[in-house]
């Protein structure tokens, strides 16, 4: 029997038929006016009894908390068994949907997690939901946004006409409303049959790294090409065995040499670069005896300097812990660039010493000194004061590139102060833990 059956059956057993034995009773006894009397009296008690229960019930199920409850009325008979087995049902609905929430949670917490921005839109680009990144990127608010058309909040050009025929290969790329410097690549992806999930991409910094890419491309191609076309004429004219005498060929030649050592020095320099970039520390470290590199600074910089500069050093400071190659390769380019950039007759003063417990490499020239406008760039790759003037001196545009990356690997910082006409000073400055104490 079916469980509705066993309960019809139950009611039955336990109400009707109670009811229509005493009737019976009652008209064999007293005639047939008291035997329907006593079953409309019985039928009246049964019918307030089961209207009492449903009261009992809905005030049960109005009771705030009645789910999480495992007491429930206690009727008796066949409706006992009825609020026993809703108290249960009730208790698991309400298992389930705690569950469901956490889940549901667990997913927003997800999402709003996710560095891209998600936006699920209608059939008619109403906004539905969208998760924390999208905030940012598409300045979209909830609740305040909800509902409301994505075309009317994000007003650039082209985006309606993107979203309503969206290119797949192709994303749509768009400059954030919130912060002007942020480009966000956007893509629509179909959710289901009539949603879209418009999920967006922070692209600036690959934009930037491309940008700077074909920038470093443009600049070596432009650096080696001077060199390599002066070299090409010359050797037009070396291919003349008559165009020139003797003198004008080894003039030439001269010049020749010059220009392919340019073009080495910018190579090496590259190469030195790249390795930086590419290596997170030196490779080893020893204690480098400051008074001993400043000494072979000293000697290069009279070498490079031919007599032109008064130079001086001032050995004041403990042994410092590093790589000696890269140190004397980031100390000889900040000596080696006061040298070409200070006149005949200037003074350039090399310095070692502690200050403030940090250890400080200092390089003081007397010399044309940078306009506070160019100080913050002067590390990029190529950058160039005065390209002419740059090139006439030999450099590359990648010497303070390589300081940079080598004092980043030495946990070291360079600051730069300078006044134009009155000179610059170029200072490396090390955390204490790389000075040996006592030395």
């Amino acid at each position: 029997m079916s469980p509705g059956g066993r309960w019809f059956a139950k009611t039955l057993l336990t109400g009707v038929l109670p009811i229509v034995s005493l009737a019976l009773l009652a008209g064999l006894l007293y005639g047939s006016a008291w035997g329907w009397a006593a079953a409309a009296l019985g039928f009246l008690l049964v019918v307030c009894a089961q209207t009492h229960r449903l009261s009992v019930l809905l005030a049960w199920l109005d009771t705030p908390g009645r789910a999480d409850s495992a007491h429930y009325p206690d009727a008796g008979g066949a409706w006992g068994e009825v609020f026993l087995k809703l108290s249960r049902k009730l208790r698991l609905d309400a298992k389930n949907l705690a569950a469901v929430e956490a889940s549901l949670r667990s997913f927003r917490e997800a999402m709003d997690a996710v560095p891209d921005g998600l936006v699920i839109l209608d059939g008619s680009h109403r906004i539905q939901w969208h998760n924390r990144a999208a905030e940012a990127h598409l300045a979209i608010h909830m609740p305040r946004d909800t509902g409301a058309i994505i075309e009317q909040l994000v007003r650039t050009p082209g985006f309606g006409d993107y979203l309503g025929s969206p290119d797949a290969t192709a994303p749509f790329l768009l400059q954030s409303p919130a912060a002007r410097t942020r480009i966000y690549a956007l893509r629509v992806v179909p959710l289901g049959e009539r949603q879209k999930l418009l999920v967006s991409l922070d692209v600036t910094d690959a934009r930037r790294v491309e940008s700077m890419r074909s920038e470093f491309v443009a600049n070596v191609s432009h650096e080696l090409r001077t060199p390599l076309t002066v070299v090409s004429g010359f050797l037009e004219h070396f291919a003349d065995d008559g165009a020139m005498n003797a003198d004008q060929r080894q003039h030439f030649a001269r010049l020749m040499s010059d220009q392919t050592a340019r073009m080495l020095s910018l190579v090496d320099d590259l190469l030195t670069l790249s390795r930086l970039e590419a290596e997170d520390a030196p490779a080893s470290e020893e204690d480098v005896d400051m008074a001993d590199l400043l000494a072979q600074l000293l000697a290069e910089a009279k070498s490079l300097s031919e007599g032109r500069h008064r130079i001086e050093i001032a050995c004041q400071g403990p042994t410092l812990r590093g790589n000696r190659k890269e140190l004397h390769s980031a100390f000889g380019n900040l000596v080696s660039n006061a040298i070409r950039y200070t006149p005949a007759g200037g003074d350039i003063v090399i310095e070692w010493a502690v200050r403030r417990g940090a250890g400080v490499f200092a390089v003081r020239d007397s010399g044309v000194g940078i306009p506070a406008e160019h100080l913050p760039r002067l590390t990029e790759r190529f950058y160039r004061v005065d390209r002419g003037r740059s090139r006439d001196t030999g450099g590359t545009g990648l010497g303070l590139a390589i300081v940079k990356h080598i004092l980043l690997r030495h946990q070291a910082k360079l600051g730069i102060e300078s006044q134009v006409g009155e000179g610059s000073t170029f200072r490396a400055e090390f955390p204490g833990w790389r000075l040996k104490a006592g030395a």
